[in-house]
């Protein structure tokens, strides 16, 4: 029986490691909007960024949005400081990719109901968001996104 026992725990730990586990990527880039949270779940506020990539001059500007949790009483560094270039940990996370909307309730300018969901860090250069295009979505290393419960 001891030998079963220890040959299922054998098989199950060597099936845990060979699991590959997703690696993270270092993005360097400017937050250039932010959605803030309306509401807190759980004691959290869930955040959206949109980030332009640093990438070289002759490439046309890429853009990509990471979804992330704070404390309802905490707001990032960003928000508040002037935007510069900075280093993200990011998981790529292809089940979110999503078309960026410009505006709650409604995907028209004119309608006098559309509220606008981006806000900019002060300092973000006034570069077009790709609204009406899928943008990949990225989970934070350094900022976790909690679950809804």
């Amino acid at each position: 029986m001891r030998s079963v026992l220890l040959g299922l725990c054998l098989t199950c730990a060597s099936t845990c490691w060979s699991i590959p586990r997703p690696r993270h990527e270092t993005i360097l880039g400017r937050v250039v909007a932010y959605s803030k949270p309306p509401a807190c779940l759980n004691g959290n506020g869930y955040w959206s960024m949109i980030i332009r990539v640093q990438r070289s001059k002759d490439i046309r500007p890429e853009f990509i949005r990471v979804d992330f949790t704070l404390p309802c009483d905490k707001s990032p560094e960003w928000v508040s400081a002037k935007s510069s270039i900075q280093k993200f940990r990011l998981f790529r996370q292809k089940d979110c990719d999503a078309v960026l909307a410009e505006f709650m309730n409604s995907e028209r300018k004119q309608d006098s109901l559309a509220i606008p969901i981006w806000a900019r860090p002060p300092g973000a250069e006034p570069d077009a968001l790709p609204f009406g295009q899928v943008v990949p979505c990225y989970r934070s290393v350094d900022l976790p996104l909690a679950p809804v419960v």
